[in-house]
């Protein structure tokens, strides 16, 4: 039996794919640091900023530092939160499914992104209330494909509960395969969408109707 049910963000909720690859693409431009379309979609979707860069200065024979990293960390953010408004929409049946859906689930929404990167999009749609754990990248130690996130999500929808819910009785719907293999870390049933339009159809027959 599903009790919680936790969404990755990008490319579950919103298709924001496209637009992360072209800020990064713009910032790594910059630095000597070409990013193609289809070099990003076959390694990167799921993986962490932090090893994406990592990968790419190896890749570029480019110094790779934290202060390296976090100025392009900060000129990438900018360029998304200036554009996001525009590019990133939630399907309406989604939405609704969200917004009246915590009489019977407790929603989670587990992100690699950073917070700044997914709450305004969920306050946007009118469903940050419905979500009872957010947990993005500043929330644990370990990004996906480690369990953490999803451990977190876990702890945070028990938080005060009177009724714990159990690993195994927690849903998880991502788009990737390290996200996939968080979900299945965390001891939790895992269902993989490939992309925000049919969420709701898999979700639904996932649940049985």
């Amino acid at each position: 039996m599903i009790r919680a049910i936790f969404f990755d963000f990008d490319g579950v909720l919103v298709d924001s794919e496209p637009l992360h690859l072209a800020c990064w693409a713009e910032v790594l431009a910059g630095y000597g640091m070409p990013l193609s379309a289809e070099f990003y979609y076959a390694n990167f979707v799921g993986v962490s900023n932090q090893e994406m860069i990592q990968r790419l200065c190896r890749q570029f024979g480019k110094g790779y530092d934290a202060e390296f990293f976090g100025r392009c960390y900060t000129a990438k953010k900018i360029l998304y939160q200036d554009r996001a408004r525009g590019h990133c929409r939630m399907p309406q049946e989604l939405v609704t499914f969200i917004q009246t859906g915590p009489e019977n689930y407790r929603f989670g929404v587990v992100s690699s992104s950073s917070r700044c990167e997914v709450e305004p999009h969920l306050v946007g749609h009118g469903v940050r209330e419905a979500i009872t754990a957010l947990v993005c990248q500043e929330d644990v130690a370990e990004l996906k494909p480690a369990p953490d996130p999803y451990l977190r999500a876990l702890e945070l929808v028990n938080a005060g509960a009177d009724e714990r819910i159990g690993a195994g009785e927690c849903l998880v719907i991502e788009d990737s395969g390290p996200g996939a293999e968080a979900g299945r870390r965390a001891g939790m049933q895992v269902l993989r969408v490939p992309g925000p339009g049919e969420v709701l159809g898999l979700l639904r027959a996932e649940l049985g109707g």
